[in-house]
């Protein structure tokens, strides 16, 4: 399936491969290797000195390439906010893969077991009807899922609220068959919200205190907890540092974006969305870079020129600007995504840049929260792939049929 995304975008964009970074047709994504590395290596500089590993959250990415290369430079696995995201990482051989959301629409169920059938798989859940749903199905199947019960530490989200809730669900789940438990997540998310350092850390603080007293209360009762999973980018070093944390979710580091970059420092803008100049009138410049070729564009940033920003159309983007500016018709500027999960989902592939040239075209996949026929397709295939191991099943996107 990814062999076949890949030559269709290489197809459709390769003609770039070899150019510079102004060859793409615009609006383009242009993803940095040589930034990526940059970003990967500090992050596990650090955390060789941290009680936490790395489990990055695909989601900032919906890259396997990309994921490939973080379980290279270390990661122990990857984070997926769905299930079509955890059917590209196990197509694309990641070993453990963690969906860090609630599953209980039925065909999502059936997706995951399916998954659960060639790779290690672990799921959240806060709620003991859905742990036991999730039993039945991996039961049926003849897999095993490990469930990490989703602790609200206040983001106000999914999660359970109380650590006399969280106890319950583990009681209630730890005997089922089909099921691992393996401990607990809880991802600090609101912290990202506030953009003042001091404050920020008073909220981690906080959230991980809460977090570690639930499970306090389940290896109190005999429950241990292998895992306890937390942790973003706004706050990764912070939730590391953390003794009693093992691992940390954080995802958007790797490629950074505008959001992110006010309140982290030190990592590199290794994406970028490349724009061309299509129109000067007086006083204003305007880009074919609008609203739905940035998507979150309030907070994005032109690298290299002092633009003011007036507003951004569907298309366009304009800019205030003195007369003698010196950017013409033509010329070709980058952004700085706001925030680049919002941005991915426009772009169905990536121009790959290292060494200053376009060396490969990489897909975005899946893109936006449809399932791209992986439904129908691990559904229908995950009772046959559990039991004999079979993977060959349709896999529909579009007019391109592929098989895995």
């Amino acid at each position: 399936m990814i062999e076949e995304a890949h030559a269709r975008v290489r197809e459709l964009y390769g003609s770039t491969i070899g150019g510079g970074r102004e060859a793409p047709v615009t609006p383009a994504l242009i993803l940095d290797l040589d930034l990526v590395r940059s970003n990967t290596k500090r992050i596990h500089d650090r955390l060789a000195t941290l009680p936490a590993k790395l489990r990055p959250h695909v989601k900032t990415h919906k890259s396997p390439h990309l994921a490939r290369m973080q379980m290279e430079g270390g990661a122990i696995g990857v984070c997926t906010a769905t299930v079509w995201e955890a059917a590209v990482m196990a197509e694309a051989g990641i070993p453990e893969i963690f969906v860090v959301n609630e599953v209980v629409d039925p065909v999502r169920v059936r997706t995951l077991v399916g998954l659960a059938a060639k790779t290690r798989i672990l799921v959240a859940v806060d709620d003991a009807g859905n742990a036991a749903q999730l039993s039945r199905a991996a039961s049926a199947a003849g897999v095993e899922l490990g469930i990490l019960i989703d602790v609200n530490n206040g983001q106000q989200r999914c999660g359970v609220d109380t650590a006399e809730a969280a106890l319950d669900i583990a009681r209630a789940s730890v005997p089922l068959p089909g099921l691992r438990f393996d401990g607990l997540t809880g991802y600090e998310g609101h912290c990202s919200m506030e953009l003042d350092d001091v404050r920020r850390a008073e909220l981690q603080r906080e959230a991980m205190a809460m977090f570690v007293g639930v499970a306090d209360l389940l290896e109190a009762n005999g429950i241990p907890c292998r895992i306890m999973s937390a942790g973003g980018t706004a706050t990764w070093d912070l939730t590391a540092a953390n003794p009693r944390i093992t691992e940390i979710q954080a995802g958007s580091y790797l490629l950074m974006d505008r959001y992110h970059d006010r309140m982290v420092g030190g990592f590199a803008p290794a994406l970028t969305v490349l724009a061309t100049v299509i129109s000067r009138p007086p006083g204003r410049l305007v880009t074919d870079c609008g609203s739905k070729s940035i998507g979150d564009p309030d907070i994005s940033v032109v690298l290299g020129h002092d633009l003011k920003l007036n507003r951004f159309d569907e298309e366009h983007g304009l800019y205030e600007v003195d007369n003698a500016y010196p950017l013409r018709i033509g010329d070709r500027i980058e952004l700085m995504p706001g925030y680049t999960p919002y941005t991915i989902n426009y772009y169905d592939a990536y121009h790959v840049m290292e060494g200053g040239r376009i060396v490969d075209i990489w897909p975005v996949i899946p893109r936006g929260p449809m399932h791209h026929g992986f439904a129908r397709s691990c559904s229908a295939g995950a009772a046959t792939s559990a039991h004999t191991g079979a993977t060959d099943v349709t896999v529909e996107e579009g007019s391109t049929t592929w098989r895995r």
